[in-house]
């Protein structure tokens, strides 16, 4: 009985740990960015916070450079990032989304030119990792592509379908 006492209270204890977020406290968070902001960052000599496709922690160490943070507000719809590393620098990138501030799904380790794209996006505050192994770290340009309005999608579909009638 005791052991099934036990038992039960460390897969409870599991239950809750798997549940926590590292929603990157501790970190420096840089941004807000918003739709259409284009910044320029250097990942060197910061500190190594997140391991790429985990945040807050190094499960593959793999990504053993520093890193760079940057908050997106989003207000819905469409979200790309462009990153593009400069100097021979080989930084990657990273989205997190809303609903997993833990892990990313969404990434782009390519080279010198990474992107990202998350469709659809709900509106809420996303992060955008900048990650780099030791040796590789340095300057980036980080850009929000722009996305049109929702007015504009519209107008643009009420073009089409004048255009078709013709």
């Amino acid at each position: 009985m005791t052991t099934l006492r036990t038992t039960a209270a460390l897969a409870a204890l599991l239950a809750v740990a798997g549940v926590a977020r590292a929603d990157f406290t501790g970190q420096t968070i840089l941004g807000p960015l918003s739709n259409g902001s284009l910044v320029s960052g250097d990942t060197t000599g910061h500190s190594d916070d997140n391991d790429g496709f985990s945040s807050g922690t190094h499960i593959f160490d793999i990504w053993d450079g520093g890193d760079d943070v940057w908050q997106i507000d989003w207000l819905g719809g469409n979200l790309t990032v462009n990153l593009t590393s400069l100097n021979g620098s080989d930084n990657d990138l990273f989205l997190y989304t809303p609903d997993s501030y833990d892990d990313s799904g969404n990434y782009s380790i390519v080279g010198a030119f990474d992107t990202v794209t998350e469709f659809g996006a709900a509106p809420g505050t996303y992060f955008v990792v900048v990650d780099s192994t030791f040796f590789t770290e340095g300057a980036y340009n980080l850009e929000v592509i722009p996305a049109p309005a929702t007015g504009a999608v519209f107008g643009l579909g009420l073009l089409g379908l004048t255009r078709r009638r013709r």
